[in-house]
Protein backbone atom coordinates (compact mmCIF):
# COMPACT_ATOMS: atom_id res chain seq x y z
CA UNK A 1 0.00 0.00 0.00
CA UNK A 2 2.88 2.43 0.85
CA UNK A 3 4.64 1.86 -2.38
CA UNK A 4 1.16 2.46 -4.22
CA UNK A 5 0.93 5.72 -2.39
CA UNK A 6 4.57 7.32 -3.19
CA UNK A 7 4.00 6.20 -7.23
CA UNK A 8 0.62 7.88 -7.26
CA UNK A 9 2.73 11.13 -5.43
CA UNK A 10 5.15 10.86 -8.04
CA UNK A 11 2.68 10.92 -11.02
CA UNK A 12 0.32 13.46 -9.35
CA UNK A 13 3.98 15.38 -8.79
CA UNK A 14 4.27 14.91 -12.65
CA UNK A 15 0.94 16.38 -13.65
CA UNK A 16 1.36 19.20 -10.97
CA UNK A 17 4.09 20.56 -13.34
CA UNK A 18 2.04 23.33 -15.41
CA UNK A 19 5.48 24.72 -17.49
CA UNK A 20 6.06 22.52 -20.68
CA UNK A 21 9.51 21.47 -20.77
CA UNK A 22 11.85 22.59 -23.68
CA UNK A 23 13.64 19.60 -25.85
CA UNK A 24 17.50 20.15 -26.18
CA UNK A 25 16.92 21.16 -29.87
CA UNK A 26 14.38 24.16 -28.67
CA UNK A 27 16.94 25.25 -25.86
CA UNK A 28 19.60 25.14 -28.97
CA UNK A 29 17.74 27.61 -31.73
CA UNK A 30 15.79 29.67 -29.76
CA UNK A 31 16.91 33.04 -28.03
CA UNK A 32 16.13 33.20 -24.01
CA UNK A 33 13.17 35.84 -24.89
CA UNK A 34 10.79 32.57 -26.82
CA UNK A 35 11.85 30.37 -24.45
CA UNK A 36 10.05 32.37 -21.96
CA UNK A 37 7.27 33.02 -24.13
CA UNK A 38 6.75 28.57 -24.45
CA UNK A 39 7.46 28.13 -20.88
CA UNK A 40 5.76 31.18 -19.08
CA UNK A 41 2.53 32.02 -19.73
CA UNK A 42 2.04 35.04 -17.91
CA UNK A 43 5.33 36.43 -20.10
CA UNK A 44 4.65 40.31 -20.88
CA UNK A 45 3.47 40.01 -24.38
CA UNK A 46 4.75 43.65 -25.18
CA UNK A 47 8.21 42.35 -25.44
CA UNK A 48 6.86 41.08 -28.56
CA UNK A 49 5.94 41.71 -31.82
CA UNK A 50 2.20 40.12 -31.54
CA UNK A 51 -0.93 40.13 -33.55
CA UNK A 52 -4.23 38.40 -33.56
CA UNK A 53 -4.52 35.88 -36.12
CA UNK A 54 -7.16 35.26 -38.60
CA UNK A 55 -8.36 32.68 -36.15
CA UNK A 56 -8.12 35.30 -33.48
CA UNK A 57 -4.84 33.32 -31.60
CA UNK A 58 -1.68 35.42 -31.56
CA UNK A 59 0.94 35.50 -33.92
CA UNK A 60 4.20 36.71 -33.17
CA UNK A 61 7.11 38.10 -35.43
CA UNK A 62 10.24 36.53 -35.03
CA UNK A 63 13.44 35.98 -37.21
CA UNK A 64 14.38 33.00 -38.35
CA UNK A 65 18.12 31.90 -39.96
CA UNK A 66 17.75 29.40 -41.95
CA UNK A 67 19.55 27.40 -45.02
CA UNK A 68 15.82 26.89 -46.85
CA UNK A 69 13.35 29.54 -46.58
CA UNK A 70 11.47 27.47 -49.19
CA UNK A 71 11.71 24.70 -46.47
CA UNK A 72 9.62 27.11 -43.91
CA UNK A 73 6.86 28.27 -47.15
CA UNK A 74 6.05 24.47 -47.76
CA UNK A 75 6.01 23.62 -44.15
CA UNK A 76 2.71 26.32 -44.14
CA UNK A 77 4.61 29.50 -42.15
CA UNK A 78 3.66 32.55 -43.12
CA UNK A 79 7.05 34.01 -44.64
CA UNK A 80 6.60 38.00 -44.95
CA UNK A 81 9.99 38.81 -45.68
CA UNK A 82 13.87 37.74 -46.65
CA UNK A 83 16.70 38.89 -46.50
CA UNK A 84 19.62 36.52 -47.22
CA UNK A 85 19.84 34.09 -44.64
CA UNK A 86 17.17 35.37 -42.35
CA UNK A 87 13.31 35.08 -42.94
CA UNK A 88 10.94 37.08 -41.31
CA UNK A 89 7.95 34.57 -40.45
CA UNK A 90 4.62 34.83 -38.68
CA UNK A 91 3.71 31.73 -36.12
CA UNK A 92 1.66 30.81 -33.40
CA UNK A 93 3.46 30.09 -29.96
CA UNK A 94 2.38 25.76 -30.64
CA UNK A 95 3.64 26.12 -34.40
CA UNK A 96 6.88 27.98 -33.16
CA UNK A 97 7.66 24.52 -31.56
CA UNK A 98 7.46 22.85 -34.45
CA UNK A 99 9.20 25.60 -36.50
CA UNK A 100 12.62 24.84 -34.66
CA UNK A 101 12.50 21.17 -35.23
CA UNK A 102 12.66 21.73 -39.39
CA UNK A 103 16.31 20.78 -40.76
CA UNK A 104 17.01 23.95 -42.66
CA UNK A 105 15.94 26.31 -39.18
CA UNK A 106 19.66 27.30 -37.85
CA UNK A 107 17.87 29.75 -35.15
CA UNK A 108 14.79 31.72 -33.97
CA UNK A 109 15.26 35.56 -32.72
CA UNK A 110 12.55 37.57 -31.04
CA UNK A 111 11.46 40.07 -33.72
CA UNK A 112 10.47 43.47 -32.42
CA UNK A 113 8.01 45.99 -32.85
CA UNK A 114 8.67 49.07 -34.47
CA UNK A 115 7.22 52.16 -33.43
CA UNK A 116 6.79 55.41 -35.42
CA UNK A 117 9.02 58.70 -33.95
Amino acid sequence: MLIRILMLSVVLAGCATTQPQLTPTEKQKLDPALQRLLTDASTNRADYDVTPGKSGEETFGVLVRTDSVDEIRKAGYTVTSVFGDVAVVRVTIPALRSLVMLPSVKNVSNGSRNYPQ
